[in-house]
């Protein structure tokens, strides 16, 4: 069920054959990397749809709290714990969670607000005005790759206009995408450390699975 979180097919609409570096839309980015890191601790509600082709695999909603690269999400599917290194990651209602550190493409697929990290470097962008899914205007960006062997080939970015990302489209390999609509968002929360760790102490009948 883990891979709920991981894929999708969503078309802006752009003419992708040539690659280029937008102005524009590097100046939405930059300012769409500085609002959120702003913003504090993050709450977000979620839609998260995977498809591979053109076949849908499912769609899982949540929640998820986020404090920089950190972060603990909650959904019927999986529960999982990212404190910037270790991911523990859990199906409600078994008695073993794995651990693992996660690549940046798992990330990406995870965490909606993770391209933060990565479009300064190795991708080009275009960007588009235009009515975004929740029905209000904004940005519409498309990134590629650089290098067309890296994991995240692509990625699709809804802005409105207070910079707040939301939805996030990524493909992974030739057919695998992920979309993750965000449903709501609060800023400004406080979260201890330990919100992004598996709770071993409260569950001593769970069985810690090491994949490292």
């Amino acid at each position: 069920m883990k891979k709920i979180l991981f894929l999708l097919f969503f078309t802006l609409g752009f003419n992708v054959s040539a690659a280029t570096k937008d102005p524009a839309a590097r100046k939405v980015l930059d300012a769409t990397a500085a609002h959120l890191s702003k913003a504090g601790g993050m709450s977000i509600k979620f839609t998260a749809t995977t498809l591979i082709g053109k076949q849908s695999q499912g769609s899982t909603s949540g929640t998820m709290n986020i404090y920089g690269q950190k972060f603990h999400l909650n959904s019927p599917d999986m529960l999982t714990w990212f404190n910037g290194k270790d991911q523990w990651s859990m199906i409600p209602g078994d008695n073993e969670v794995s651990l693992s550190e996660p690549t940046s493409a798992e990330l990406q697929a995870m965490n909606p607000y993770a391209f933060l990290s990565l479009y300064k470097k190795g991708f080009n962008y275009k960007m588009k005005r235009g009515m975004l899914i929740n029905g209000k205007n904004g940005y519409k960006i498309f990134l590629t790759a650089d290098n067309k062997k890296q994991d995240i080939r692509e990625m699709y970015l809804e802005v409105d206009n207070a910079y707040n990302p939301v939805r996030v489209s990524i493909r992974q390999g030739k057919t695998n995408w992920t979309r993750i609509v965000i449903n709501s968002f609060q800023q400004g929360k406080t979260f201890k450390d330990s919100e992004f760790e598996f709770p071993k102490e409260n569950n001593p009948l769970i069985e810690i699975i090491d994949l490292r």
